[in-house]
């Protein structure tokens, strides 16, 4: 024996405008709650490129070139890696640069020398602005803090980076005690103590 359906038809139902108010705002919250939901596992994950896809402000194969941080550290002579290069020291350099940063006259070193040759500006305060220092393992490494969470004591690092012949951009969330240091040259607020020591320097 089949079943059918009857189908009844109705009149077609007029939503109030407080009902499309109200389902417009639930749609809002709903889709505000997935995007943070996906920017918090972003973040957790973190992001790491083969391209310039993990970086900020711009930085990217062209952007790199004519500054002085290219000058010191775009080349293979310099530390840089390839064609265009990939470079921890230079993504750095590069941000400080961006941020206002006048031409050192010289360059650092590698990045595991950064903390010791600019030892007067490095301490371990994380401020946004600021150059995470990593002494070590082999040549070390240099980041730059984007975000500083003190909530948690955590700092979102973004860098260029060399990895066995290739490279890659990549940013992440990390403890405050990971980098060795944090070395201010251009920050967006300077830590107390150095802003301080910078006085009277002048002095």
């Amino acid at each position: 024996m089949a079943i059918t359906e009857q189908r009844h038809t109705r009149a077609p139902r007029v939503a109030s405008p407080s009902m499309v108010f109200r389902l417009a705002l639930a749609a809002t919250f709903v889709m505000a709650l997935a995007v943070t939901q996906i920017s918090a596992a972003g973040a957790a994950s973190g992001c790491k490129s083969r391209g310039y896809a993990c970086t900020i402000d711009g930085y990217n194969a062209t952007a790199m070139n004519n500054s002085w941080a290219a000058q010191y550290y775009g080349s293979d002579t310099k530390g840089g890696i390839g064609s265009p290069p990939h470079n921890c020291t230079l993504f750095a350099a590069w941000m400080l640069e961006h941020n206002g940063l006048a031409d050192p006259g010289r360059a650092w070193g590698y990045a595991d020398q950064w903390g010791f040759t600019l030892a007067a500006d490095t301490n371990q305060t994380p401020v946004v602005g600021s150059i995470a220092w990593y002494d070590g393992p082999g040549m070390g490494h240099v980041a730059y803090v984007a975000r500083v969470d003190r909530s948690n004591r955590t700092v979102f690092l973004v860098s260029d980076n060399y990895a066995g012949g290739d490279g890659y951009t990549s940013s992440a969330w990390a403890p405050f005690t990971q980098p060795t240091g944090y070395i201010h040259l251009h920050d967006e607020t300077a830590p107390l103590p150095l802003a301080i020591r910078k006085l009277k320097r002048r002095s």
